[in-house]
């Protein structure tokens, strides 16, 4: 068109140019249409204008470019509103985001729909929340944006409450909300609650890719139940990197190791090519296992036949592995060797180690460093003086705790969790909110002593 010179082009052209660009990601192009646009005599309509600030929202060239489009539209309707404020969103400016929002003559569900994602995946619940309660209708992008952004802040157990809320409010669900939930399933061990949604998606007849696979694998390997995880993984057509490891961090967590290496070397005879995650989750799971040997090797092949640049992730499990064997100056010599800085949770599983087998002067020599590193962080203390205890050195555990209370450092409280017919119960170590608190007491004291009992100790007092 451009060539013959006496086409003339109008409304209809350049949506189509901009949709091309957009697609390709032709930014060049994209912009040199921009231009001709500017150049042609014709006077656009607004229905152009808005496909070419989609197009650099797609393209990721929000914020300034796209507000002085706008600014240009002598008659911007609600597409061009919506637009704005998608970029605004997409470029992280919540707060002209939310200018535009309040300003906005008329708002559809795609308006207050963009607001909400853009909160939530701030993870800005109390605003995200608001917005989706004021909502005059609220779509499964709405309800999934929720639950996601409830997924990533934690508070799973409100997640599956709120996806209770979609049942009943009858919305029909589809594969991201699956995933959002089966994650929060597999955070709470859920298993019951997981099991359901299994069943929802082979009774829809919903297509389960590789993302739903992932998520369906992750939860019964976190529930305990790593068999029905294998069945899932090898019955999913489309086994991208991530899903393979999904299973390969399930079986890691099982202590599955040779399941593990034999399936990892299935993933190199095959065409996926592992990446950063792969090999912490095989590194992993030779840790577990005690496979010192193949973890090594592992790790060689790794440095020198893979793309992957070892970072201190998998430095980490390389120093987890020794440790666990009990070759805790080999682990130490890979801390002072590595080639970034080691930090502080890779020095606290090497202290760790030297507790359970017994090195005193080494785990002393450690924890002291810890402490001098991270002088407020009461995890350091504690294992410290578990060192001290070990050794039977009591009065260097007493200074420790005069340290730690002079300092105002705590031990934190663990914590747990567990499902019981649907229902998932946590327990927080000193909280005795839960209904049944003192039944479970009583049945813990019972426990503690039947198992002293032949020792003669009472373990009731710690209980």
């Amino acid at each position: 068109m451009l060539c013959e010179g006496v086409v003339y082009f109008d409304d209809y052209t350049f949506p189509f140019v901009f949709a091309a660009c957009s697609k390709l990601f032709a930014g060049f192009e994209g912009k040199q249409a921009h231009a001709q646009m500017v150049k042609c005599p014709v006077r656009f309509g607004t229905h152009s204008w808005n496909s070419l600030m989609d197009f650099y929202i797609k393209i990721g060239e929000m914020g300034l470019v796209v507000r002085r489009i706008f600014d240009e539209i002598e008659n911007p309707d609600i597409v061009s509103w919506n637009c704005l404020l998608d970029g605004y969103v997409k470029s992280r400016q919540l707060d002209n985001a939310r200018k535009v929002f309040d300003q906005m003559p008329h708002r559809d569900i795609f308006s207050w729909t963009t607001i909400l994602v853009g909160y939530a995946n701030a993870g800005l619940l109390s605003d995200a929340s608001s917005i989706f309660d004021e909502m005059p209708e609220q779509n499964v992008v709405s309800w999934s944006a929720m639950i996601s952004a409830y997924v990533k802040a934690g508070r799973c157990k409100e997640a599956l409450e709120l996806f209770k809320e979609m049942q009943v409010a009858e919305v029909k669900i589809d594969k991201i909300t699956l995933t959002s939930v089966l994650t929060a399933c597999a955070s709470l061990g859920a298993l019951d609650q997981g099991c359901w949604i299994h069943g929802y998606i082979d009774k829809h007849g919903i297509d389960v890719d590789a993302h739903l696979s992932t998520a369906l694998v992750d939860m019964y390997s976190k529930c305990g139940r790593v068999e029905v995880a294998l069945g899932v993984f090898w019955r999913s057509p489309d086994k991208k990197v991530f899903l393979w490891n999904s299973i390969l961090g399930g079986l890691a967590m099982h202590s599955r190791g040779k399941e593990a290496v034999g399936l990892f070397s299935e993933m190199l005879d095959g065409q996926t090519e592992p990446n950063e995650i792969t090999y912490i989750c095989v590194l992993s799971a030779c840790s577990h296992s005690g496979l010192v040997e193949d973890g090594m090797q592992i790790f060689r092949n790794m440095t020198k036949e893979s793309n992957v640049v070892p970072t201190a992730e998998h430095y980490g499990c390389l120093v987890d592995l020794l440790s666990r064997a009990g070759l805790l100056y080999e682990a130490k010599h890979i801390l002072k060797s590595m080639p970034m800085e080691a930090d502080s949770s890779l020095w606290r599983t090497l202290l760790g180690a030297c507790r359970i087998y017994g090195d005193i002067n080494l785990g002393v020599e450690v924890g002291r460093f810890l402490v001098d590193l991270e002088p407020l962080n009461d995890a350091n203390y504690v294992l410290l003086s578990n060192i001290y205890a070990t050794g039977s050195r009591w009065d260097d555990v007493g200074s420790l705790r005069k340290l730690m209370k002079a300092r105002g450092l705590n031990k934190r409280p663990g914590c747990s969790s567990i499902e019981l017919n649907g229902v998932a119960h946590e327990f927080i170590a000193g909280d005795n909110s839960h209904p049944q608190s003192r039944d479970i007491c009583q049945l813990l004291i019972e426990m503690a002593n039947h198992f002293s009992r032949d020792r003669g100790d009472d373990l009731s007092q710690y209980i």
